[in-house]
């Protein structure tokens, strides 16, 4: 070994040397290995998407990004004086951002999309007319309803007051020494005088009643021929002693007349 080499045992090879201490080397290569695992690990996952996602994210991309300078459409308009944010048009009231890309998700025609639109509204508009009769069917069958009920109500009520009013002629004209009434129906039907034998048959039907009008046009007959004969009221039940007594104290000849007493 010559002078002019330097004894690897020596301590200027020894001071060259990088003093590193015992188990950081091994630290830093886990740490580049753990790295490499995490982008190995992120760009599979990116991988992993669908096609259909990964062009779906980069077209809304570029959809969501304003055009630039770099389009040359948009540089053209800058050359003829159009700012950014303007209106295009000589006055700068016309579209302010391009026309809007529709894109068609599916296998059908060219015009299927809005014929389907077109029933649909079709089909909204039939629908909410049906709605509207049918609510309109079912408030006219309420008011049928109520106002059958109150035509019951009213009938009945007409005949309670035509078999009191019956009642009450059949006892005024007994006291009159009256025997038979001036109309079949002015009496009761179990009072009423039974027909000879010698009446045809036209007579007895009309005895049993076949030919007596409605009970409210009895009731006002039989109201009226007791005031008129009896002085008598059947709303007030009361007999008057004079007809001008009648005429002043009797508010009038209908329920309703009596309705506010």
């Amino acid at each position: 070994m010559s002078d002019e080499e330097e004894d690897y045992m020596s301590d200027a090879i020894l001071k060259g040397c990088e003093d590193v201490k015992p188990g950081l080397y091994k630290s830093s290569k886990e740490a580049q290995r753990r790295i490499q695992q995490a982008k190995q690990e992120e760009n599979r996952k990116k991988r992993q998407k669908p096609l259909k996602v990964i062009e779906a994210e980069k077209r809304d991309e570029g959809l969501n990004k304003s055009l630039d300078s770099t389009n040359k459409g948009f540089a053209l308009l800058q050359k003829m004086g159009y700012k950014p944010g303007d209106g295009i048009g000589k006055s700068g009231e016309g579209r302010r951002e391009p026309v809007g890309i529709e894109l068609k998700v599916n296998r059908g025609g060219l015009g299927q999309e809005a014929e389907r639109r077109k029933r649909a509204k079709e089909l909204e508009v039939f629908r909410h007319q049906q709605s509207l009769k049918r609510k309109k069917l079912e408030q006219e069958a309420q008011h049928n309803f109520r106002e059958n009920k109150m035509s019951e109500q009213k009938q009945r009520s007409i005949l309670k007051y035509l078999k009191q009013s019956q009642q009450v002629c059949e006892q005024l004209d007994e006291n009159k020494d009256i025997r038979e009434p001036l109309k079949l129906y002015y009496w009761p039907l179990e009072l009423r005088p039974v027909p000879a034998a010698e009446e045809t048959e036209e007579d007895a039907d009309v005895a049993e009643g076949e030919d007596e009008p409605e009970i409210n046009e009895q009731l006002g007959e039989v109201t009226e021929y007791l005031r008129t004969t009896h002085l008598y009221c059947i709303w007030c039940g009361y007999s008057f002693d004079d007809a001008e007594r009648l005429a002043n104290d009797c508010p009038g000849n209908t329920a309703e007349d009596h309705d506010d007493l």
